[in-house]
């Protein structure tokens, strides 16, 4: 089902981020034909632990993401960076880690990106950057506490060589700390096992005029339209990508009783629903989208969605298309793209990992 146009208003004033089908294992996906099945991601097996480079750009939904990340029993939350896009890397990532020492949780290494693309201009709105410099509203503990912070592309190469397993990094803003991170150390290629991002949008309408309402841009999505060189070098890069796009994540969205159930399993589980809480409670809203939250979840379980295995190139030029995700037919696919997810497995998954259910 598509978001409808008031939801989304209500929605990026105050959070903002940025078809059923059977279960499939966590294992599979289409391929280009829909006849066949194969590998869907080289993640840890069921008992052991996943080792995983969180890399947001200080949204509501991608800070929630990084909860049920730490909330997960087969994480293992390695580093954790703030890039260039809703929020001020370097102000967003000391949000974090104030929060993260609240709950007990400090220890990763925490990243800062540079605050701006790789090229071009397109950034998100300064009146949405300052939303986050205030954290979005939420209480701020240790407000004065100031925590150490390596340059984010460092903190990702050096995260990524000392790990002694194939490591996956979760994208969920723009790619542009990812980006630097392959061209400062390209040799970190060969020790990431996958790259999960929530962006793009391949067949859907894009979402720039939710933010712009007089953009003439119909056709990209901010994580992707906000540094759109950083994009396309990492579908450049041979690396595994799965990418969850807009097709996929206008499909599920979460409710108060969704949110409830999470409140059972404390500290960070609190912390999510406090910020869905907010906007449903505030605003007297119904549902909400969860765009990163639900790319983190199936990074965890890909059974979640159908892939279908495309070929991606990202519009560089500057102009209304600027940032679209292209399919190019007659190539090897670059990228597992998540087409159709399994709405109510995936609210489940959610409610049963914050709530600490079996």
């Amino acid at each position: 089902m598509q978001r409808n146009v008031p939801f989304i208003f209500l929605w990026l004033l105050i959070l903002p981020s940025a078809c059923q089908e059977r279960p499939r294992s966590p294992s599979t996906v289409l391929d280009p034909t829909g006849q066949t099945e194969a590998p869907a991601t080289r993640l840890a097996a069921a008992d052991e632990r996943i080792r995983v480079i969180f890399d947001d750009d200080g949204s509501p939904d991608g800070t929630t993401a990084l909860f049920y990340l730490l909330s997960h029993p087969r994480m293992s939350v390695e580093g954790i960076g703030i890039s260039y896009g809703e929020a001020h890397p370097d102000i967003y990532i000391q949000h974090i880690g104030r929060k993260l020492d609240d709950l007990g949780l400090a220890g990763s290494p925490l990243g800062s990106g540079q605050d701006g693309p790789l090229g071009g201009t397109n950034e998100f709105p300064e009146w949405l950057r300052e939303s986050a410099s205030r954290f979005w509203g939420l209480p701020i503990p240790n407000p004065d506490q100031v925590y150490p912070v390596q340059p984010a592309a460092e903190m990702i190469s050096s995260v990524v060589r000392r790990s002694p397993e194939p490591i996956v990094v979760f994208v969920s803003g723009p790619s542009t700390n990812l980006a630097q991170a392959l061209r400062l150390d390209p040799e970190i290629r060969s020790n990431i096992s996958a790259v999960h991002i929530m962006g793009g949008s391949i067949y859907a309408p894009g979402n720039i005029r939710d933010l712009l309402p007089d953009s003439a841009n119909l056709v990209a999505e901010w994580n992707v339209y906000a540094d759109p060189i950083a994009a396309q070098e990492v579908f450049e890069s041979g690396l595994e990508i799965f990418l969850v796009p807009l097709d996929a994540t206008n499909q599920v969205t979460i409710t108060r009783q969704d949110t409830r159930r999470w409140r059972q399993g404390g500290g960070m589980a609190d912390f999510a629903a406090d910020i869905y809480g907010s906007l449903m409670g505030n605003w007297g809203v119904e549902d909400a989208a969860i765009w990163d939250l639900m790319t983190a979840a199936i990074m965890v379980d890909p059974g979640l969605c159908a892939f279908q295995p495309l070929h991606l190139r990202v519009i560089t030029d500057d102009g209304v298309t600027s940032g679209q995700t292209v399919v190019v037919a007659g190539q090897a696919p670059n990228a597992q793209v998540c087409l159709e997810p399994d709405a109510d497995r995936i609210r489940e998954t959610l409610s049963e990992v914050f709530s600490g259910a079996p």
